[in-house]
């Protein structure tokens, strides 16, 4: 199951929650709902997503997959976020509730620079260590840490390359700010309303809409078509980006349903998004995802991190460089733990179908690289496995081991 399908339709689902907010017809009280939700009245909102189903039907790791996706029911997003106008300066905190543990994520910024603050370090020390991954950082270099921001430009190619100015981002001033203004926010209303009359309603104070995956098409394409206008968009990877996104929304999701409830005169947002694909060998898979925003009204000022309290990538990867295993002894750390009881894996055929694959991946490693492999490494290797493989497994990882020890081929 190809994951980025569903990436996408995540993406562009909370892109057409922000747009829906960009109309006496339940489709121009949907609109304007959303609309008269800006301005100075509120500036700040909290929000909250998880995932509230999750299915697979299908044979390759699909123990794997139904394990994960009922972690997944216990894991969240919640947050907030304030915005400055007057000083285009923006600031949002997001924890992600994750296996028990919570790992929190702090951002601001302003048009020229964004920071990110270096909390999340004690948070991932923590997560790792809940899978009983021991590793620690010293008090020290956690001091270090506190109250201390990098520039998001500067973190590498993997957050954004170069400066975050208006060329970098040509749709920005295009699509989700200004949206009364705009003319991608008046072409916006233009097209929602534009929608199937019947498929708009209104509740007392709510109005709700559901787009389906040919209205959020539209929409992709009424965005690139105005876009196209910039010629800072047309020069940019933008485009060709937008061009993927709708091919892979029309070929690769079955489904893609964004149901928006919007209270007129609380501004509160609701949305529940239903993803459904199948992959290459027909395996189906789908996925409910909710959020919930609630606009608050924000007094204070947004403060941008000083000059003392940003430091450089170089000076934070030198400090987790300094992470490492944390110390235990026999009483704290039992290698023989009776807890784990990997048995019933060994009974399991779809558990065994997915060890069988990780095995043949193994021995063709071993295969390409025999020289790679040492008595101590060998014997690391065949103690960890024999906790998960059966018997027969077992006799081939031990045969590829010897014969690569030997200098034989497999």
């Amino acid at each position: 199951m190809k994951m980025k399908k569903y990436m996408l339709g995540i993406i562009t689902g909370v892109a057409i929650f922000l747009l829906a907010a960009c109309g006496s017809d339940p489709r121009k009280e949907f609109t304007n709902a959303f609309l008269n939700s800006k301005g100075d009245e509120y500036n700040a909102a909290s929000f909250e997503m998880k995932i509230k189903d999750l299915e697979y039907d299908g044979d390759e790791g699909g123990a794997y997959v139904k394990m994960f996706a009922s972690q997944l029911k216990d894991m969240s997003i919640d947050g907030k976020y304030a915005i400055d106008e007057k000083t285009d300066a923006m600031e949002m905190e997001i924890t992600a509730n994750l296996f028990g543990e919570k790992l929190p994520f702090q951002f601001v910024g302003d048009k020229d620079k964004y920071f990110m603050s270096t909390s999340f370090v004690s948070g991932m020390l923590d997560i790792a260590n809940s899978f009983n991954y021991p590793i620690e950082l010293s008090k020290s270099d956690l001091n270090k840490l506190k109250g201390k921001y990098i520039d998001i430009a500067e973190a590498g190619d993997t957050l954004t390359s170069g400066e975050l100015d208006k060329k970098a981002n040509p749709l920005k001033n295009k699509t989700f700010t200004n949206a009364e203004d705009s003319k991608m926010g008046r072409e916006m209303k233009k097209l929602i309303e534009s929608f199937d009359k019947k498929s708009f309603t209104q509740d007392k104070d709510v109005v709700t809409h559901t787009f389906t995956k040919k209205e959020i098409i539209k929409m992709l394409e009424k965005i690139d078509e105005v876009a196209k206008e910039d010629k800072d968009y047309k020069k940019s990877g933008d485009a060709k980006e937008m061009k993927d996104a709708i091919k892979s929304l029309k070929n690769d999701l079955d489904k893609m349903d964004i149901k928006i409830s919007i209270n007129k005169k609380t501004k509160a947002l609701d949305m529940e998004m239903v993803l459904a694909a199948t992959d290459e060998d027909d395996a189906k898979m789908s996925i409910v995802m909710t959020m919930a925003v609630t606009p608050q009204k924000n007094s204070g000022k947004i403060k941008m991190p000083s000059k003392k309290e940003i430091i450089s990538q170089d000076e934070l990867e030198a400090i987790l460089s300094n992470i490492t295993g944390a110390a235990t002894d026999d009483s704290e750390l039992d290698l023989e733990d009776d807890s784990i009881d990997y048995s019933d894996l060994k009974d399991d055929p779809e558990i065994q179908k997915l060890m069988d694959e990780q095995l043949d991946a193994m021995i063709k490693q071993i295969e390409a690289n025999p020289s790679a492999v040492t008595e101590e490494n060998a014997k690391e290797a065949r103690e960890g496995a024999k906790e998960i493989f059966n018997e027969e497994q077992m006799k081939k990882l031990n045969d590829a081991l010897d014969k690569a020890l030997k200098g034989g081929a497999i």
